[in-house]
């Protein structure tokens, strides 16, 4: 083989060094994911806020928004989808890392904080967007004449997590579910255009809200297991200073030992000495 392709391949060895992680690249995914949402929110929110303005536009422009409005809706869904998709990525490759014995500690942490980091994004947006999805079913229960009784409101069960936003979740999905099963009933004897729309606004809001939850538990899951690291660093970081003081005393032993075995040595040679002075001064006597 060549010099010059050991060069290459050394140029390539220094340029794999230097490549960010894997992680950095679905980081990325994400933000371009949300930016995309983002986009095509405010063109849904604009669909919206001109289906629901009364008006004597003929059906067939009623269907054409009804249809666009449901194709925007989809894409939405999938892209917050995608975003789940990429962050459980993470999760992937630090297992192969960890398997193939190249992953740090602190790659992990980091990994971990960025999974975590993104996770909480990802929540927050598919939040925002299910609120307004939720006010416009609710527009559109209205103007069908229909309404979720309040009992049944009262029966929204309480989650056990304290997070405002987690229980604003499980009452959006427990709406959308009632409002799921009355159109059911409603369709059994005449199908109707506006039920059909609200059916999907409502199958996606429940969507969204399953959404939601699977990316708490993950920020949850995350979270104890990056305590878990610091539980350990610090533990790791104890022991250190308990093995570094072990030695300390073990080498002051040491010095210790060598300097009375100097002291020894040479209380001897005084000793010796005097005895060698003593015998002179009797042989010349």
């Amino acid at each position: 083989m060549s010099a010059s392709a050991f060069e290459d391949d050394g140029d390539a060895l220094i340029e794999m060094d230097l490549l960010p992680p894997r992680w950095a690249d679905i980081s990325e995914d994400v933000d371009e994911y949300l930016a995309g949402i983002s986009t095509k929110c405010q063109k849904l929110e604009s669909l919206h806020q001109k289906h629901v303005l009364p008006g004597f536009d003929d059906e067939e422009v009623k269907r054409k928004e009804e249809i666009q409005i449901e194709r925007i809706t989809q894409e939405i869904t999938k892209g917050f989808h995608d975003c789940q998709k990429a962050i459980q990525r993470i999760d992937l490759l630090v297992r192969e890392g960890k398997a193939q014995g190249g992953l740090s500690r602190g790659e992990e942490v980091m990994a971990k904080n960025i999974q975590i980091s993104l996770a909480g994004k990802v929540q927050e947006a598919s939040a925002n967007f299910r609120k307004k999805q939720s006010a416009y079913l609710k527009k559109l229960r209205g103007m069908s004449g229909v309404t979720i009784p309040i009992s049944d409101r009262s029966t929204i069960p309480l989650n056990t997590l304290t997070d405002r936003s987690a229980q604003e979740s499980d009452a959006d999905k427990f709406y959308s579910q009632s409002a799921l099963q009355q159109t059911t009933i409603s369709n059994d004897t005449a199908i109707n255009q506006r039920e059909r729309e609200i059916s999907d606004i409502a199958q996606g809001i429940i969507e969204l809200a399953d959404i939601f939850k699977e990316l708490q538990t993950m920020i949850i899951d995350q979270g104890t297991m990056l305590d878990r690291i610091d539980y350990n660093v610090e533990q790791m970081a104890v022991d250190v200073k308990a093995a570094d003081k072990e030695v300390k005393t073990a080498s002051s032993y040491t010095k210790k030992g060598t300097r009375r075995r100097i002291i020894l040595l040479l209380i001897l040679m005084v000793v010796g000495m005097f005895i060698l002075l003593t015998l002179k001064r009797k042989s010349h006597g």
